[in-house]
């Protein structure tokens, strides 16, 4: 990240998940991270007054969630074809229905969905304008490869 505020919330986050004791712990810290986010993505295109709302009706959280189920659909495909249930539980599992999906798609909501939900909304994008910005950027920085190299990896790490 070249942005220093954002780099010091990773490297605090990173630190934090090497503590975490249990999983709710860890889900406590990736909201805390996504909340510094959320603040600072706000603060940069100058969205005063931003408060995360999945029933909010301003764009930057309409955004957020027409981002986010695409990128629930990423990973419901990554896990489809892998054969790997959607509902195997492993951190949102104690909490939500669809467990896996949400663990993966969390692999790139933060750095593509989040940012590019309020740059569309400080550029008055229209949702299909917002999808097709999603879309591009999904495809460039190959998210759903980035979700299948990942998922594989840890499926099989420990094999060895």
């Amino acid at each position: 990240a070249d942005d220093q505020i954002i780099f010091s919330a990773l490297q605090n986050y990173s630190t934090q998940i090497q503590n975490a004791k249990n999983p709710g712990e860890l889900l406590q810290q990736e909201a805390l991270l996504t909340k510094q986010l959320y603040k600072n993505a706000a603060k940069i295109t100058g969205i005063n007054d931003f408060t995360r709302q999945r029933e909010a009706t301003d764009l930057a959280n309409i955004f957020l969630n027409h981002g986010n189920y695409l990128a629930y659909g990423l990973a419901a495909t990554t896990l489809w074809v892998l054969g790997i249930s959607h509902s195997f539980a492993v951190m949102h599992g104690k909490t939500s229905r669809g467990a896996l999906v949400f663990d993966v798609a969390d692999l790139i909501k933060d750095a593509i969905v989040l940012p590019w939900s309020f740059i569309c909304a400080k550029e008055k994008a229209s949702e299909q304008e917002f999808r097709g910005q999603i879309l591009q950027k999904f495809t460039e920085h190959k998210a759903l490869d980035f979700m299948f190299d990942q998922v594989k990896m840890q499926a099989l790490r420990n094999l060895s």
